[in-house]
């Protein structure tokens, strides 16, 4: 992938790009925490154009799991406004408001158009740049339409016409229903 400006691919689409990031967690421990170190956080950087040579320490792991892991809090409540409580939820943007500060933003304005980009390297840059795509994604209209997966938690841009969709995919719609008729028929233990 081209790098743009502050490390994002050049041309990537706003969602691809909060997808790839938030889709680093474990699915409710059905993959391996991408981010679960440094060598994976350079691995994620270098996949998405930063140079994969950059040097992470391990606070640095940890604020992009924090960040990652608000930004999937915030994913589950377009899918349903009760998915976090509200003090999860406030704690998720609180978290996300705080990289913002760290990850500062510039205006690029052309005559076709006008985004933020990041004007930072390697690690900053990319999450920067992440956050850029929230910005554009809020600005077209499209962010209530990405989405985590009620059953996974898996990222996912919602293409229903009506924007109601819910699962990352049918066989995860399949698993939650599962679960609901078994515990409609589970036995009463007080009976």
């Amino acid at each position: 992938m081209v790098v743009g400006s502050g490390g994002a691919p050049a041309g990537a689409d706003p969602a691809e790009l909060v997808l790839a990031f938030a889709n680093t967690h474990d699915h409710r421990g059905r993959v391996p925490d991408r981010l679960s170190d440094a060598a994976g956080l350079r691995k994620w950087l270098a996949a998405y154009g930063a140079d994969g040579t950059v040097s992470i320490t391990p606070a640095d792991v940890i604020e992009a799991r924090e960040i990652r892991d608000a930004l999937v809090t915030v994913l589950l409540t377009h899918v349903d406004a009760d998915a976090a409580g509200e003090d999860e939820l406030s704690a998720a943007e609180s978290a996300l408001r705080r990289a913002a500060h760290r990850y500062p933003l510039q205006a690029n304005i052309t005559r076709d158009a006008a985004g933020l980009v990041s004007t930072q390297a390697g690690l900053a840059g990319a999450l920067g740049s992440m956050l850029a795509a929230v910005v554009e994604l809020s600005q077209s209209g499209a962010w209530n339409r990405v989405k985590a997966c009620r059953n996974c938690h898996h990222g996912f841009v919602d293409q229903s016409r009506n924007s109601s969709g819910t699962f990352c995919r049918a066989q995860c719609r399949s698993q939650a229903g599962m679960r609901a008729y078994r515990s409609r028929h589970r036995p009463d233990p007080e009976s």
